[in-house]
This record gives C-alpha cells, structure tokens and sequence, in this order.
C-alpha cells in the first residue's frame, strides 16, 4: 500500500460543521491546505490514507472519543502533531504527554493559526520521512470531495 505524502495539509476532526468549516478557511493559505472532517472513522481514514502535516482534534466528538482516536492516529504514525481543541477549562494534565498542545475554543482565530504555526515549526526537525514507497501528491480533487462530502 502506498501512503500519500500530503505534508501541506491540516486535518481538522471537528463535528461542527461551521466550525470546522470556518477553521479549514483559517488554516488554509498559500502553501497550506486545511481538510475537516466530522467523525473519527473518517479522521482515520484519511490519516491512513494521506499524510497529513497536523491533526487538530475536537476533545468532544459525537461517534468516539478524541482520546482513542489520537491513539489510533499515533499507532498510524507516531510522530504527527496533535492540538486538542476544547470548549471546557481542561487542565493540560487530563491529556497525554505526547500531545503537542492544548487549546480552547475561546482562542481567536489569529492566535490559533500562530499556535498551529508554531507546533510545525518546533516540529519540522522531527518530523519523520516518508517512507520509501510514500508518494508525494498533492491534495487531489477526490479528497476535496471526499471533506466536502464530510462536511454536509
């Protein structure tokens, strides 16, 4: 099976639809494309079939919990950066170690796209290489479809 490398993209695993889509258009820019998806078996399929640069994960959402997902989503790839987004004071302990960030959905729009910033770039030097039979392509017309889909 071939991974695809998608080092540009962001998956957003939020259940709100409008949040989600108003946090794909945040973190969306130039060289960075943001994909939202509503449930965790569709976060981890894509996980498994792309290689997203950055999970940022709703802690509440409808079909499973945030916690098992990222789980799954390290057995996939154990280096991916993973944000929680939360709408409760959670203390950063209730999570684990290997999480990269807490934060909450009280956080503005700008400093959320600066936090996203700042994890890939304290990230960058460990981020593994694709694998040898990994294939870089970028975002294909499918896989939009496929968020969009989600996102309905």
């Amino acid at each position: 099976m071939h991974r695809q490398s998608d080092l540009a993209t962001i998956l957003i695993v939020e259940d709100d639809a409008v949040l989600g889509h108003v946090l794909q258009r945040v973190l969306t820019h130039k060289r960075q494309t943001a994909l939202s998806v509503p449930s965790t078996s569709q976060a981890l399929s894509l996980v498994q079939d792309r290689w997203p640069r950055l999970v940022l994960l709703d802690t509440c959402l409808r079909d499973g919990s945030a916690l098992k997902l990222a789980e799954a989503i390290r057995a996939v790839w154990d280096g991916l950066p993973l944000i929680f987004l939360t709408a409760y004071p959670l203390h950063r302990s209730a999570f684990p170690e290997w999480a990269d960030k807490l934060v909450t959905k009280s956080i503005s729009l700008p400093e959320l796209r600066r936090t996203v910033d700042a994890v890939l770039t304290q990230r960058k030097a460990r981020l593994p290489t694709a694998p040898v039979n990994t294939v870089y392509r970028p975002i294909s017309a499918n896989s939009q479809q496929h968020a969009r889909n989600a996102n309905r």
